[in-house]
């Protein structure tokens, strides 16, 4: 029998709940979008562009009652790849209970030159404190990953992220307003490969600026 609860299905289920809300409840929607530039896109501990810098921007659309969507797209670049653009489109719902934020979103990632780099995933975020918890379900041949953060108000942000048979990283960062609008952040990323992926150890620092409007 066609097993008809795949992820397809509830990714344009989402989408439908997201248009009705905008419809009944249309001064409730709001846009707003962003630009960046790295000096490296570090995705999860490790760089997407081979240590080179990369542009990236999107668009968030509130729709009200918690519920959103969004896009955003970045430079890449992978050895023995011919993949140099990351789309992710995203679908989710967040809301706060007693001064907790959940956040419950799925997301898709296409990349342009290597369809064989895309996958999706189901994200879960809890917030309380300056704490910060996610989880993530990957699908498509993309892996589990589990992070926790905590933000130390005017000083840093930490974390540290492991990642299913791909392996750990953590971070600490420090952002920071410039003029026009601009804010700066400054970071030093670890990871450290889990025996048998294949993969090599990184660590970085870098700097980005970054500007919403």
């Amino acid at each position: 029998m066609k097993n008809l609860i795949n992820i397809d299905n509830v990714f344009k289920a989402l989408v439908v709940i997201l248009l009705a809300t905008m419809a009944f409840g249309a001064k409730a929607a709001s846009v707003s979008g962003n630009v960046g530039l790295d000096s490296d896109y570090i995705f999860r501990g490790q760089s997407q562009t081979q240590g080179d810098s990369a542009i990236s921007g999107g668009f968030d659309l509130d729709a009200g009652k918690g519920f959103y969507l969004g896009a955003w797209a970045s430079e890449v670049s992978y050895a023995g790849s011919d993949a140099d653009l990351e789309l992710d489109t995203y679908v989710g719902w967040g809301t706060d209970v007693n001064g907790v934020s959940i956040d419950i979103a799925y997301v898709d990632y296409d990349y342009s030159g290597d369809a064989s780099l895309n996958g999706s995933e189901y994200q879960i975020g809890l917030g309380y404190e300056g704490f910060t918890f996610l989880h993530v379900l990957g699908q498509d041949g993309f892996n589990d990953y589990t992070e926790v953060g905590y933000s130390i108000s005017n000083v840093a942000d930490v974390s540290y992220g492991s990642w299913d048979n791909v392996g750990d990283n953590w971070s600490i960062s420090r952002s920071f307003d410039l003029p026009m609008g601009i804010e700066g952040t400054i970071a030093y990323v670890d990871f450290a490969a889990e025996d048998g992926s294949g993969l090599a150890d990184e660590d970085s620092f870098v700097f980005g600026l970054s500007k919403s409007f």
